[in-house]
């Protein structure tokens, strides 16, 4: 079962990827899910920050992904002040907390 909140992986420079995930008491259909969201990281790849997110957080039910494009070695945050907020108050990867 899933808690059909929104989840994004986002690499903001090589190497250092975070996910925002939707906090699960947020309203549905807010203008930006992204205002009710939290931020972890950052991680040395997708894989682990998707690890990460399965052994700290419930099923989102599904996310996105949005890598770097060639050639570009950092994510230009300067017209998301909600993007920039987010990853600078992201919380630290921590060790699981696998509970089951």
């Amino acid at each position: 079962m899933s808690t059909n909140s929104e989840c994004a992986f986002i690499e903001v420079a090589k190497g250092k990827w975070y996910y925002l995930l939707e906090d699960y008491d947020a309203p549905k259909n807010a203008w930006d899910w992204r205002d009710h969201a939290s931020a972890y990281g950052p991680f040395a790849t997708e894989e682990a920050a998707d690890q990460h997110l399965r052994d700290n957080h419930a099923n989102p039910g599904g996310s996105w992904s949005r890598p770097l494009p060639e050639g570009v070695d950092a994510l230009d945050m300067s017209k998301d002040e909600t993007l920039a907020r987010l990853i600078q108050s992201a919380r630290a990867p921590t060790a699981s907390r696998r509970r089951w």
